[in-house]
């Protein structure tokens, strides 16, 4: 999450990308390469994608998930934004074999 702006003034190449009101660049100069999960709202990012298509389970929700402050404020479908961060943070792998 940032407060400044964010802006990529070329092509965003990723394995997938994920976006939420907690995060969405300003501005993306290129093209957008690869798959990008993103709520509806993000005009411009978001596919129509199942995260499970590209995501490892560990960092999806479940229907056992109730705390929202959990989500870590990502409101990108499906996605549980606390594993999401814990998975980067420890070098956990967040997509699927290709």
């Amino acid at each position: 999450m940032t407060d400044k702006p964010v802006m990529i003034h070329g092509d965003l190449c990723a394995d997938v990308t994920v976006l939420s009101a907690e995060f969405a660049p300003d501005l993306v100069g290129g093209a957008l390469h690869g798959p990008a999960i993103a709520p509806p709202y993000l005009d411009g990012y978001a596919q129509d994608i199942d995260p499970a298509t590209v995501l490892v389970p560990e960092v999806l929700r479940t229907e056992a998930d109730d705390d929202p402050d959990e989500y870590r404020g990502f409101d990108a479908p499906k996605v549980h934004g606390g594993r999401l961060l814990r998975h980067s943070e420890e070098g956990l792998p967040i997509t699927l074999p290709r």
